[in-house]
Formats: C-alpha cells, structure tokens, sequence
C-alpha cells in the first residue's frame, strides 16, 4: 500500500511540473542556404522571456503555462511566429528580408550584426553595385558611401578610380586594400560587377586592426554571390545583357584657326597677313569619336542542391574609346562552391579567372590639345600632314601599336570544421596569379622632321606577379543568458613574388604583327631587361574579442603582429591594438516610452600600419638596364651598376586612429542618420631624403627614412529617409564627409624649412611642396596679383627680370622690394574640403526611378597642359580676354608663347568644385502574368544615363584629376576624357 502511495505522489508531482513548464527545442536555419543562424531571438510573444541560438543555431527555452507562442527574430530576415501547441521541437527556416538586410555585414574574418559593431563600418549592396557602367566594380561606391572619395580620373576604357577613405594620410601608396572572399588584394579590376554581393568599407582603427600592417588606409570586404535555391529545390538562372554609347561629356574650349592666327600675330606679328585664307581644323572633332560603343553581358547559375551550394557565373564586357585604337576586352568566370558534410564540417572553393587585353595609343590628348588649328591633318596625296604645335595626333595614333594582354586569377579553397559545441576551426589557402604581355611596335615612318622613325622599333615585356596567402583561424562563439561573447584567433602568412623579362630591338625585317618578336630585328641594337624576382614575405598573429552584454553594452578589442621581409632585422616586426565600445542606448529601459527607433553610442582607438612600399628600400641596389656604349663601332651593349643606397634601419609606418559614432533612428528606421568624427595620425612615413653625393647615390640622390607625420580629421554624416504614399515607395539618402589633412613633421625638423619639392610638369618644373603646417603636395608657385597695366606700375612694382607691360604681377611675399624665388608661396590643395552624395529611389508599381549625385568641394586643380610651353602651341578660349592697353584686363595677360608667363603660379590653378549627376535610371518590371507565361521568374528593361550633366568651374574635361602619386595629384597633364554614357539593358532569371 505504501509502494502505490508514493507513486501516486510521484505522478502527481510529475503531472504538476509538466503542468508548469514545458521545453521547447529547436534549430534555426536559412533559406537561402539551409546554415544555421547564430545569435537568432526566440522570445515568447507577449513576454520579456527569450533566449538567443548558439553556434550551431541551437535553442532550447522553457515555458510556462499560457506562453503558447514563440516570435523568432534575427537583423536581415523576415520574423516568424510559431504556435507551440505542446510541441517540444519546433525548427524554424528563416527568409532573407531584403529591406533587412543591409543590417548583417562582413567584418575582417566572419560577420556581424550592425547593431553589433563598435567600429566605422558602411555598406553598399544590390542593384547599387551594377548602376554605373564600368569595367571597375569600384565606381559603386562613388557618392554613396560618407568618408570615401572614388575619383574616376580618366575615361580611357578598363582606367581603374582612384579610391581613398578618410583622406590621404602617406607620402606612399594611400590606397585601400582589399579582402575579396577573404583574399587581400591591393585592387579588384578582375572582378565583374555582376558577380559581387555587396560591399563592406572598413573605415576606422576598430574595424581594420585585425588587418594590422594593411589597414592604415582602410579596407573595403567584397563578398561574391553565393548559391540561392529555389523553393521546389531547381537552380536559378540570371542572365542580364546591357548595350552603352559613350558620348564627349565637354570638349575643351580651344582656339579656332582664326582666333589662333589673331593670337600668334600679337605674339609675332605678320606671321598671317590674310586671317581669311587660313585653315581651320577642329582636332577634337577630328581625333575624338563621336560615340563609342560598351557593351556588358552576365549570366549565373546557381542552387542548393542537398548539402551542395554553388554558383557559376559568366561574364563578358567591352568597351570601345572614343579616342582611336583605345579598348578593353574582359571575360570573367566565376565559380563558387560549397559542400556541407554535415553539421560540423563543410568545404568551399571561391575561384575567378579574367582574361583581358587592351590597347592604348599614349600621348594623344596632349597632342591634340597642343596642335595648331591652322594646320590641317593630310597632304593633298592623302598622307599625314606636318601639324604645328607637338606633331599631327592622327599620325601619333597610326603609327602607334600598344597592346597589352593579361590573364588573372584569383581564389581560395577552405575547410571548415566545428570543434566541441563552441569552437569553430578554419583553414584556407587563396591565391592571386597574374600574367600580362606588352607589345609597343612603332613602324618606319615620316610625317616631319620631329615626328618621324628611322628605324622600326619593338619592345616587349611579359611580367608575372604571384601571391599565396594561407590562413588559419580559430573562433569561440558561446551565448549565456544576456551574455554574448565570440573570441577569434589565428595565424597567417603571405608571399607575393613578381618580376619581369623585357627587351626592345630596332630595325624589324618587317612591319606585319606576326614579325613583332625581338628575333626578328637588328641584333646589334637588342637590350635585355631582366632585373630578377622581387619577394616579399608576411607572417602575422591575430586576435579579436567581441562581447555583448543584454543587447546593449559592447565590447571589441584586437590585436595583430606582423612581419614583414619588406623592413630591416632591426624593424621587422609591427604590433597593432584596438579596442572599442558601443553602448545601444536605445535597448534601455528609460528608453521604452520614446519615439526613437535606434540609438547608439560607440567609440573606437586604434594603432594600424602601411607596408605598401618597394620591397628594397632597406638594402642597397644595383640597378640593371644600364646600356653603355663601347667600342669603335659604338655598340649597345646591356650592363649594370651600383644604384641606391638602403636603409636597414626602416620600420613601419603607423596610424593611429580615434572615431566617435552616433547611429540614430527615428519613426520605426524610415529616418536613419549615423555621425562620425575622426582623428587619425600617421607617424614614421617613409620619405625619400636627399643624402651627400660622397655615398656614391650621385649629386641629388635620396635615401628613404621614417621621417615624416600627417594629421587627417573630419567630420562624416549619413542621412536616409524611407516611406511610402499610397503604391509609391520612396527613398531619400545622402552623405557628406569634411577632411582636413596637415602635414605635422617632416625630415629631421618640424620647421618650414623642411620640405619635398614634387609635382613634376616634365619640363624640369615642379608645382607642389609638402611643407609641415600645409597638406601633402600643396600647389606651390607665384601668387597672381593681376597685370602690370602701363609702364608706371611696371617700374614702380617688385618684378621679374624681363617683366613687361601686359604681363602677369607676382605677389612680393616677403615684401623686399623685388620678385625672386623667394617669393613663391603656398596656392591650394588637390584634397577636398567635403565630398559628398546623395540618392532618390522612387519605387512607382512596375516602374523603378533612381537617381545617384555625387560631388566635392574646396579643392584646387593645376592645369598643367596649359603651362608647358617649350614651343608654340595652341590656347584654350580664356587667351581671347587678354590684355590689350591699360585698363582692358586684369586677370589675363598679353598672349606670349613662353617665358615669365609660364611660372609655376596661380594663373593655372582653377576651382576644383563640382556636382555631378552620376546615374539616372528608368527600370520597368514585367508583370507577374507576363512573365509566368514567359515560364521566367522575374524580368525588367531599363534605360540608363551616366554622367549625364556636370556642374564645374574647371575648363579641361573632367574636375577629377588625381593619380595614386600623394605628392603630385589634382595636376591635368592631358587626361583622357570621361564620358557621359547611355545605357539600355535587360535583366530577367527563371
């Protein structure tokens, strides 16, 4: 009796627990490729009870009575609400939301939730990546990203942008680095658009310490597409096609043959007696093409097969110059994949090969800047007609036979595998190969005495650079009540080789393209080149820690030692901390009752490096190709000598960075804003110094030392709003983005006096300085103070010797009564004070309107091409102003072809302001029952415009002049021009 009543208790209180409580377990998975979600939120709908998925997407919550529904929840996928229903397990597939989804982003070694990050961190992602028609992916992120300015400098077909984040903060190599499907990479010119997921720009110490030595100049994470299913389990297919006609955006304002005649008779009088018989010849309109072709071609497959992911795609683009014999071929073969196991291991490949060539006839634009109009362009027999100025730029484009042809590939292999409940291992092996094949053959020819070949002449280069880099990373990831903490670490090391064989020969047996081989030309002329591999070696030690406590209080702090062969044994190796915090302010109990969407606080510190520099700066070198001539024949012959002198002393250069961030939103997230400011300080910069002839350099050679520091801060800020009216959604987004950029020290003092000279005109002028107090390569010459009127103001004015009435007046700046080089003082900066972008995206039934402005501000452009004047040349339209007796202009001076006009000086600097309209776009989506018929998924048509309209004070072709030179940017020597391009295209998958 005694043995029933004790089971009788024991039922009843197993039946009264069960009656409490009940567990629910689960895991929680993606669509879009069936791997468990970390981090995800099971709540209990109604409740403050929740509990989060660990590491293999795991939960496992308690309820009870009454708590019959449980709310699932992770940043960038759709929620869903389940019904438990004494359910036990329930597992939940989560969608991507793609309104969401811009909220999970890639950082250095995995990924985060934006509410998560405590670092400066932007993305840009989607249809915002395939706008702008380009061979360069980086041109997406021009106007859309605040702290980031991407200058298309050149329209020449595959030119690369030049890309910098938050300023100019070297003497060196400034640009980013880039992290393509976890392969760091210095550019991404091999990658189509099509086949890029998004992009992650890494701005500040917090966000790209991990990256230590190559993260001083900030990273840009591109993630490729990856394979999405359908629901009935079959690949999808994409195929888009878009068709372009490039068009001259401006032609520069030049002299028409009467007005050059005009011009040159006040210069040399009665050089044309009959202003009415001379020629006039456009030669804008006669090199230029009215419209060039681009045309651009993708096409994926990709699906979830089982536990395969996979996506293969195709590419093909193409784009014509406007300048003659000017293109670029690509094709681009993507493919990646993924094998899952099982739930603890899985394996991936990630693989890109480009082949591409292209051709470019160098040194036409500045010809035909130069060319004389009176001139004109054939001989009554047809040939090539003797051309005033720099030589007929149609001859320059004929005889010249410039092609380069590159294959590149780049990928990576990885194997993942999960260790114990929360540990997660990670090797991978990544690659970049590249080969590439110049051929310059020039042919017998004869146009004048200045433009003219005696002998045929070849040369030939063929260049190979390969890189290995291979990774190992260990992760903990481990959720415990309000407590998040995921710590990673790892060791990596790297080896990039690259070297090069050449040789140029003259006199060829021929002039056909199947003769253009050295073999093939006079052996007495034949030079080698061929200097030897130059190796480079990496190894580095990471850490990284980031917690998270109740959604509201975060931590990160990293840390990364590098070595590298690039610096001395005394300097060899670099360490580089960074810690950060977040506070979301907006979780916050006081803070249940607000109108805030969002509210976070974070701040960051950090150290990071550039080891962007020649490999050989620390040792002493012997410079090949040096060719003497010896002997009584006078043969070339192929020899070498002691060339520059190293120092074994050098370490790395290094920038610390200090960021304060406010992200905030208002009415559920339609308005969106986000406020950084930033100070970083690069210290230790590399600098070539000039040393005492006596170490055999010769007379002006330089030594490279740490020598200099530079300051760059600003201000940048993020502004979206996102509604709708009736069936029209709308979009309105913007950023801006201040940087002010101070050279601190400089050589051995921090004083004036130290200073680099830089910005070569290639005429033996220079045009910048970089002078402690002022930014990198500041404009340097004579200040234009208006024009010497009469002979009064002449003789009572500080001058230069040989100065007359009608000329430029200098500025005595330091007020001794007479004009010396002395005199000379600091004009400008090619660095904007602000660049800025902002967006409209209308979203109309079936009809798609999307605009993309970009712009900057408070920049100085020099306009070389205008000053170089070894001869006679041609004149922009402004000549026409000039002075012509007192009192008639003070701004332009009397017409000369040379002399003290053509100093260094702010007559050639223009404002380098302008606003742009980047992209507008008209996209009309096919119906649901048209394309249903059609047996497709989805399908639109679109018309583009680029560049359509831009505002700018500056009369050469584009305002964005910049090279990847920090001190001798923002100098127009004759860039090709950019062009406004109109698009049509089509997109559909099925």
């Amino acid at each position: 009796m005694k043995f029933f009543y004790n089971l009788l208790i024991a039922l009843l209180i197993g039946q009264s627990a069960f009656a409490q409580a009940l567990i629910v377990k689960g895991k929680i998975i993606s669509k879009e490729d069936n791997q468990p979600l970390i981090g995800v939120t099971v709540v209990v709908k109604g409740g403050v009870k929740g509990v989060a998925t660990d590491v293999e997407g795991n939960y496992s919550i308690s309820l009870n009575p009454g708590e019959d529904t449980l709310k699932f929840s992770y940043i960038g996928y759709k929620p869903q609400v389940k019904a438990v229903n004494n359910q036990t397990e329930i597992n939940v597939t989560l969608e991507l939301d793609a309104q969401m989804l811009v909220e999970v982003v890639a950082v250095g070694y995995g990924t985060q939730r934006k509410s998560d990050l405590t670092g400066a961190v932007s993305s840009v992602r989607g249809a915002d990546i395939t706008k702008i028609p380009s061979a360069s992916p980086e041109m997406a992120l021009q106007g859309k990203v605040a702290g980031v300015q991407v200058s298309s400098v050149s329209g020449q077909p595959g030119a690369a942008p030049v890309v910098r984040i938050r300023g100019v903060g070297t003497l060196n190599d400034a640009s980013p680095i880039y992290v393509v499907d976890g392969v760091i990479l210095d550019d991404i010119s091999f990658l189509s658009s099509a086949d890029i997921e998004s992009f992650e720009v890494l701005k500040d110490a917090s966000a790209t310490a991990i990256y230590g030595s190559r993260g001083a100049n900030g990273v840009i994470i591109v993630t490729t597409k990856s394979g999405k299913g359908k629901a009935d389990g079959k690949p999808e297919i994409n195929f888009s096609s878009e068709f372009s006609l490039q068009h001259l955006a401006k032609k520069i304002d030049l002299l028409n043959g009467r007005e050059f005649a005009e011009v040159v008779n006040i210069i040399s009088p009665g050089s044309y007696n009959n202003l009415d018989a001379v020629a006039n010849t456009d030669w804008q309109k006669e090199v230029l093409n009215d419209y060039a072709p681009m045309q651009s071609y993708n096409a994926s497959l990709s699906g979830i097969a089982g536990k395969y992911n996979y996506y293969f795609g195709g590419g093909f683009f193409k784009q014509e110059g406007i300048v003659p014999k000017s293109t670029y071929e690509r094709v681009t073969i993507k493919l990646n994949n993924i094998y899952t196991f099982s739930d603890h291991f899985r394996v991936g490949v990630n693989l890109t090969a480009t082949p591409f060539k292209t051709q470019n006839p160098a040194g036409v634009i500045p010809t035909l800047y130069r060319a004389w109009p009176v001139s004109v362009p054939f001989n009554p027999d047809g040939s090539f007609a003797e051309v005033g100025g720099s030589g007929n730029p149609l001859a320059d484009i004929e005889y010249t036979n410039n092609t380069t042809q590159h294959i590149r590939s780049v990928g990576a292999a990885f194997a993942e595998l999960k260790l114990f409940k929360n540990f997660t291992f990670k090797t991978s092996y990544g690659f970049d190969l590249a080969y590439a094949k110049d051929r310059s053959f020039t042919p017998v020819f004869f146009v004048s005495p200045s433009q003219s070949a005696d002998l045929s002449s070849l040369t030939v280069k063929n260049t190979q650079d390969k890189l290995w880099l291979f990774e190992n990373t260990l992760t903990y990831n481990k959720t415990f009540g309000k407590h998040t903490l995921n710590v990673l670490g790892g060791i990596t090391a790297q080896e990039n080789t690259s070297g090069h064989l050449g040789g140029s020969v003259k006199d060829l047996i021929g002039d056909d393209p199947s003769l253009w081989y050295l073999s093939t030309g006079d052996q007495t002329t034949l030079t080698v080149d061929n200097p030897g591999d130059v190796i480079s070696r990496l190894q580095s030690y990471l850490f990284r820690v980031n917690y998270q406590y109740d959604n509201r209080y975060l931590f990160t702090g990293s840390f990364r030692r590098d070595g590298s062969s690039k610096f001395g044994k005394n300097n060899r190796y670099g360490n580089f901390p960074s810690a950060a915090v977040g506070w979301n302010i907006i979780n916050e109990k006081f803070m249940a009752d607000t109108k805030l969407s969002n509210l976070k606080l974070r701040a960051s510190w950090g150290i990071i490096g550039n080891e962007k520099i020649e490999g050989t700066k620390q040792y002493s070198l012997i410079d090949n190709g040096i060719n003497p001539v010896f002997g009584n024949a006078e043969n070339l012959n192929s020899g070498s000598s002691y060339g520059v002198t190293g120092n074994e002393n050098l370490k790395w250069e290094e920038t610390q960075q200090t960021d304060l961030g406010l992200e905030i939103g208002f009415l559920n997230n339609r308005l969106r804003g986000e406020l950084d400011y930033y100070r970083k300080v690069t210290d230790g910069i590399l600098v070539n110094l000039q040393v005492p002839g006596h170490l055999g350099n010769g007379a002006f050679a330089t030594v490279t030392y740490n020598a200099a520091k530079v300051l760059n801060s600003g201000v940048e800020l993020t502004l979206s709003w996102t509604d709708k009216i009736g069936n029209l959604n709308y979009t309105i987004g913007g950023n801006a983005s201040s940087v002010n950029n101070e050279v601190l020290e400089l050589g051995a003092t921090t004083g004036a006096n130290s200073f680099i000279i830089s910005g070569s005109l290639g005429n033996g002028q220079s045009v910048t300085r970089t002078v402690v107090g002022h930014s990198i390569g500041e404009f340097y010459g004579y200040n234009v103070i208006g024009v010497f009127q009469n002979q009064a103001e002449l003789d009572a004015s500080p001058k230069l010797n040989g100065q007359q009435v009608g000329d430029l007046k200098y500025e005595d700046t330091n007020h001794d009564g007479v004009i010396t080089t002395d005199d000379r003082t600091y004009l400008g900066s090619y660095i904007p004070k602000l660049v800025y972008g902002f967006n409209l995206t209308l979203n109309y039934k079936s009809f798609d309107f999307l605009m993309d402005f970009s712009g900057q501000m408070g920049n100085k452009i020099y306009n070389g091409k205008a000053e170089i004047r070894p001869d006679l040349y041609n004149f922009e339209a402004n000549v026409k102003d000039h002075w012509n007796g007192d009192g008639t202009s003070n701004s332009e001076p009397m017409p000369s072809s040379g002399g003290v006009n053509y100093e260094p000086s702010s007559y050639f600097l223009q404002n380098g302001s302008f606003f742009r309209l980047r992209s507008l776009t008209v996209n009309y989506n096919f119906s649901s029952k048209l394309v249903s018929k059609l047996k497709l998924g989805k399908a639109s048509v679109y018309v583009r415009a680029t560049n359509l309209f831009t505002v700018s004070k500056y009369s050469g072709y584009t305002p964005e002049i910049a090279t990847e030179d920090a001190l001798s940017s923002g100098i127009d020597l004759g860039v090709y021009p950019v062009t406004a391009v109109y698009s049509v295209g089509i997109n559909f998958n099925f």
